[in-house]
């Protein structure tokens, strides 16, 4: 689990170092991440709150404060597992799944409100998580949270033309990756089982992560095998 002294500029910058050392160039420095900060606030005004949509982990490790937290609903956009991890829960071996939203459907998640006073800090914050590697593109979307209300919210959405994309990969490969992908923040699985009792518990029923859950829980217990297939492209992610 994640926590916020983890997302320090500090200890980002010392993960940052190491994915370069390791040969991953495109990993962003604290300025780069700023200055993506920056872009993505253009349109805010001080004294405004924030609201920032959850989909996955930080559905159930934000590691951020906040003033308020609603189930909510985005159109437009889904779940999916669509860029490599081979540095946090996989290897460059055997690389790891990431969530991102992806362009079609719809995707349920919670809404955390950010009061004005939370804005600066906790966003920073934000940014040293999601951005390490840049696969992602914060999108400002119309987010309808489930007591009424239509808020504009913050999000990650996949950069399609970034190296570690991998939208087109067979369920099945997916499947095999996330059952037995592991790194030094954890097996894949984790993060898929932990997204998905989240989202149970809430009352969100996605049936792309329900399909997942059943295709890696028959890969681990071997009633379920697919043939070995070698993965087209270099396999790169972030930490």
């Amino acid at each position: 689990m994640l926590k916020r002294e983890d997302l320090t500029s500090e200890n980002i910058d010392q993960i940052v170092a190491e994915a370069r050392k390791a040969g991953y160039d495109f990993f962003l420095s604290s300025e780069q991440r700023e200055a993506r900060l920056k872009q993505a606030m253009h349109r805010y005004r001080p004294g405004e709150e924030v609201w920032v949509f959850a989909y996955g982990s930080l559905m159930w490790n934000p590691a951020i404060e906040f003033a308020e937290a609603q189930p909510s609903r985005v159109d437009g956009w889904r779940r999916s597992f669509c860029f490599w991890l081979p540095m946090g829960r996989g290897t460059p071996e055997l690389p790891g799944l990431m969530l991102a939203l992806e362009r079609g459907g719809a995707c349920e998640g919670i809404a955390y409100r950010l009061s004005p006073e939370q804005v600066e800090s906790e966003l920073a914050l934000l940014w040293n998580r999601e951005m390490l590697a840049g696969v992602y593109q914060a999108q400002w979307v119309p987010t309808q949270l489930r007591d009424g209300r239509t808020v504009t919210a913050v999000t990650f959405v996949i950069d399609t033309a970034h190296c570690q994309y991998c939208g087109d990969l067979p369920i099945e490969r997916k499947a095999h990756h996330i059952a037995f992908a592991e790194g030094r923040r954890g097996a894949c699985r984790d993060y898929l089982a932990n997204t998905a009792a989240h989202a149970r518990a809430m009352h969100i029923h996605d049936p792309y992560i329900e399909e997942l859950v059943e295709r890696v829980s028959a890969l681990r217990d071997g009633s379920y095998t697919i043939p070995t297939v070698q993965d087209d492209g270099e396999a790169v992610g972030e930490a």
